[in-house]
């Protein structure tokens, strides 16, 4: 009878010790990167919307945003990795050349995109429910690209971080 009550001890610390792994606060970061994104986005194109330089700098600031979300949120356990030594914020920033080799096609094909949708064939630019085929693609290969250039730089993070201890 006793035992029971101690194997279900046991189960419930098992249990309580798994959910406050999956409640990592630097990986809720990763889950809302999105969110991020779409808010800097927003908060970058909206103002500047009679600009032609808006379209392009909100694309590449929010695709950097949702880079380095998913890059931090994924390698880093706490903040503590990232703030406890000034070494690793310091690596973090170089990795903005890298970044910049994947941001220049990315601000380019975002320029691009809107100068290419007039000579585009009808059926690629009606916009439906869920709007046009062409922009569907183009959220789809931006989503992509991020996705894997932000798992590429938390490795890279995440090798630097072991060094460290």
């Amino acid at each position: 009878m006793f035992d029971d009550l101690s194997s279900l001890d046991n189960q419930t610390e098992r249990a309580q010790g798994v959910s406050e792994e999956e409640d990592k606060p630097a990986r809720s970061l990763s889950r809302w990167s999105h969110v991020i994104a779409g808010l800097i986005f927003c908060l970058m194109y909206f103002p500047f919307r009679n600009h032609t330089w808006s379209w392009p700098v909100a694309i590449a600031v929010s695709y950097t945003a949702f880079v380095f979300a998913i890059a931090l949120g994924l390698s880093l356990d706490y903040g503590d990795d990232f703030f406890g030594d000034p070494r690793v914020p310091e690596y973090v920033a170089t990795l903005l050349l890298p970044h910049a080799v994947m941001l220049a096609p990315v601000t380019l094909l975002a320029y691009l995109w809107l100068r290419v949708i007039p000579i585009l064939p009808h059926w690629m630019n009606v916009a439906g429910h869920y709007g046009s085929t062409w922009q569907l693609c183009a959220i789809v290969l931006f989503w992509f690209a991020g996705i894997r250039e932000g798992i590429w730089l938390s490795r890279k993070i995440k090798r630097r971080v072991q060094e460290r201890i």
